[in-house]
């Protein structure tokens, strides 16, 4: 069903914080989990969504990739090009994967307002090309298409097929408004662009949407056609009384769901996986009768 079934029509397991690896000298329940190398999340977990801080090191002109500094700056990748690298190697060995999405949250950049600051944004773009040939990247370009916006491309077109799409990654940005405006050429659209941006209703560029809570909002954002992420559970919660929104997150329909615990821990049950995925499966809201697991991603053609 590879032409027939759309980008939109998955439903996936995703991490948060993909890099992270436990502190050892500060202890804080937020920071109490250790992820495994991103290859193999994508190996042996069913992780098809990462998510990347990166802070810009104006000494390099480079982005490193952790999450705070000093009390919690220990990662699986030490730069953004070394994680991309990590997920290039594995994308290529098992072209028949389907899209894996990778979230971008920049924590730091050069002050707002400063030409620097746009500048750090087109260094993100040039890094990706650095790792990935253009052909690898679902651009929003392609997205849009001959349509005079993004937004009106996703919800009246579609997003391109399973069969455009596999092998191949979409990135987009987890930004404050104001860089999200400021990436899209100034709230005009992402022409030219290599990431998708966070959005609101009304943007030109609408075509990815965070919704931290899975909730009717982002139920109505996947209906209209967004591609949406959202949570199912955070740390903290699972280790102080196991509460969790896996099964809101799957009943919403987003179509990245990310967890802090996405292979089994010692110390509690839970853990995500998706149910009947292999490792994804095809979305409870979008997905056409007929859809099976195995359209979406089938192991056996993986290699």
């Amino acid at each position: 069903m590879d032409d027939v079934l759309r980008l939109n029509h998955l439903q996936c397991e995703g991490t948060h914080n993909s890099y992270h690896v436990q502190p050892t000298e500060v202890t804080a329940p937020d920071w109490s989990y250790t992820m495994a190398p991103l290859a193999e999340q994508l190996d042996t977990q069913g992780v098809r969504k990462l998510e990347i801080d990166v802070h810009w090191d104006a000494a390099t002109a480079s982005f490193n990739v952790y999450h705070l500094p000093r009390f919690d700056a220990v990662s699986t990748c030490a730069t953004f090009v070394d994680c991309l690298t990590n997920v290039r190697g594995w994308s290529r060995r098992h072209p028949g994967h389907h899209p894996i999405f990778i979230q971008i949250e920049p924590k730091t950049l050069p002050a707002m307002g400063t030409p620097e600051r746009l500048s750090a944004m087109d260094a993100l773009d040039a890094e990706i090309l650095s790792v990935f040939d253009p052909e690898e990247v679902i651009l929003p370009d392609e997205v849009q298409g001959a349509r005079a916006t993004l937004d009106e491309a996703v919800t009246e077109d579609g997003w391109p097929t399973l069969g455009q799409t596999r092998g191949r990654i979409l990135f987009f940005f987890n930004c404050s408004r104001e860089d999200c405006v400021l990436y899209a050429n100034e709230g005009t659209g992402l022409d030219g662009r290599v990431i998708f941006a966070d959005s609101e209703e009304g943007d030109p560029w609408s075509a990815v949407r965070i919704q931290n809570t899975p909730n009717a909002e982002a139920r109505a954002a996947v209906e209209a056609g967004y591609l949406v992420r959202t949570f199912a559970d955070g740390i903290a919660s699972l280790l102080a009384d196991g509460s969790n929104d896996l099964e809101a997150a799957l009943a919403s329909g987003a179509h990245m769901i990310s967890t802090d615990v996405p292979a089994p821990r010692d110390d509690m049950a839970y853990f995500v996986e998706m149910p009947g995925g292999t490792p994804s499966r095809c979305n409870p809201v979008t997905a056409p009768v007929g859809c099976t697991s195995l359209d979406i991603e089938d192991p056996a053609r993986l290699r």
